[in-house]
């Protein structure tokens, strides 16, 4: 008897993105429930990133695109106990600019 492979489901994972407390760039949580750290991939580009992690029943994917441009090269990530934090500076201070409604 051969065991045929039951297809994994692939699902988005529950994504958390804000500025930082000081307004200099992103915090961003990535849930990963169950998934491992050596099964998770992260990639940048220079106004959003991908995630991918899998474990045995599920395969974990998403890109998201950031309204800021991003410092990739500064980026930092943590992965513990299914949560992926990411810290990464924007490229440039944000200069709000009010305007008047008339």
């Amino acid at each position: 008897m051969s065991k045929e492979k039951t297809p994994k489901t692939t699902m988005f994972p529950s994504v958390t993105i804000c500025h930082d407390d000081k307004d200099e760039g992103y915090d961003i949580e990535v849930g990963l429930p169950g998934v491992k750290k050596e099964n998770v991939e992260l990639s940048f580009w220079s106004k959003g990133f991908c995630v991918n992690g899998e474990k045995e029943d599920i395969t974990y994917t998403g890109c998201y695109t950031l309204a800021h441009e991003i410092k990739i090269e500064e980026a930092k990530a943590k992965f513990e106990n299914g949560l992926l934090k990411i810290r990464v500076p924007f490229k440039e201070k944000l200069r709000a600019k009010k305007v008047k409604i008339e």
